[in-house]
């Protein structure tokens, strides 16, 4: 059996994201091994949960002495690189798992395609948001009807948090109806000690909020007119 050792750093002590890119990987594989590393022993991996979503990518460094390292990227939905003659692309997560990278940090993708400069869309982490924006993200739970999927529970404490890392498995197709419930329910969320309700919150907060935190929107069906 093959020892693993997973290097999990990947925000600093400010929650920011430490690394994003494949070269950042690289640096940070190459700081863990203390030498330059072999060509053709790098890959991607994209572990999915039982729902089939993928939520973050690893670099894997399969060692020749049977000691592999794993490096883990920070939740994102997906990310961007460049082409071999520089057109840009996006790319999932899922087009990622198994594609080999070199020591310039150029990745061969499993379908044969070459990109470099591959950077992830991280995802924020939850210390990136306002109170307005975690209470926006938790109506929005709430108004899916989603609480088994965006809400983490924790039995002692008798508390309740959002789970941002499955925030990208919730779509929302009516944007103006979610709005209208924001607008009746944020100003009842309970507050600190002297700490006045929210506010109204614009349409566009509540768009830019969801993009952020990774809650897909999509586009409802139009009623059909009637004859």
């Amino acid at each position: 059996m093959r020892n693993a050792r997973l290097i999990q750093d990947f925000r600093d002590t400010n929650y920011r994201p430490t690394r994003r890119t494949i070269a950042d990987g690289l640096a940070r594989l190459e700081q863990e091994l203390g030498a330059k590393l072999d060509i053709g022993l790098c890959h991607l991996h994209v572990p999915h949960q039982p729902s089939g979503t993928a939520l973050f990518a690893t670099l894997w460094y399969r060692s020749y002495a049977g000691d592999d390292i794993i490096i883990a990227y920070p939740f994102s939905k997906g990310c961007r690189a460049r082409t071999t003659s520089g057109a840009r692309v996006n790319l999932s997560l899922d087009q990622l798992d198994g594609a080999l990278i070199d020591e310039d940090a150029n990745v061969l993708l499993s379908n044969g395609r070459s990109v470099r400069a591959l950077e992830f869309d991280v995802l924020p982490h939850p210390k990136d948001f306002t109170d307005l924006e975690h209470a926006i993200v938790f109506l929005t739970v709430r108004f899916l009807e989603a609480e088994d999927i965006g809400f983490r529970y924790m039995p002692e404490p008798g508390l309740r948090g959002i789970d941002y890392s499955r925030m990208s498995e919730l779509s929302v197709s009516n944007v103006k109806a979610l709005a209208r419930y924001i607008a009746a329910h944020i100003g009842k969320l309970p507050r600190g000690d002297e700490e006045p309700p929210l506010g109204p919150v614009s349409l566009n907060k509540i768009q830019n909020t969801l993009a952020m935190a990774g809650v897909r929107k999509v586009r409802g069906r139009k009623p059909k007119k009637a004859d």
